[in-house]
């Protein structure tokens, strides 16, 4: 028996300039940080292929853009929590998950970056 449909939306390597760091040299530039965003939606599937049923990953990548275009965050973590809380307004989504990575800011490491999971309530 199925209890709850469920279904995944991905966004892989998404690769924005944004202005993102603690550092001063950070704070007066933008870098290359890439996105790569799971979301687990509640399955509402159905053959009459309305999207405004399901969650967009542009909308999510709107999103996302929106973000960034607020101005500098100190910290990809905060950065990462924003973007969450902007994406769960939608209720259809009942978990993010976002990895950050900026891609150049040590030159010995692809990249260095972070992960968060954020769940919606159940209203």
């Amino acid at each position: 028996m199925i209890k709850e449909k469920k279904y995944l939306v991905l966004i892989k390597d998404l690769i924005l300039n944004a202005s993102v760091g603690i550092y001063p040299k950070e704070k007066n530039r933008t870098q290359k940080v890439r996105f790569n965003i799971s979301i687990t939606a509640k399955d509402n599937i159905k053959t009459k292929n309305d999207i405004s049923e399901l969650v967009s990953y542009e909308d999510i990548i709107k999103n996302i853009k929106k973000v960034i275009n607020r101005g500098h965050s100190p910290l990809i973590e905060n950065l990462a929590q924003n973007i969450a809380k902007k994406c769960l307004i939608n209720k259809k989504i009942l978990k993010i998950e976002i990895m950050i990575e900026k891609l150049e800011r040590f030159k010995e490491a692809e990249s260095v970056g972070i992960k968060i999971i954020r769940m919606n309530r159940n209203d």
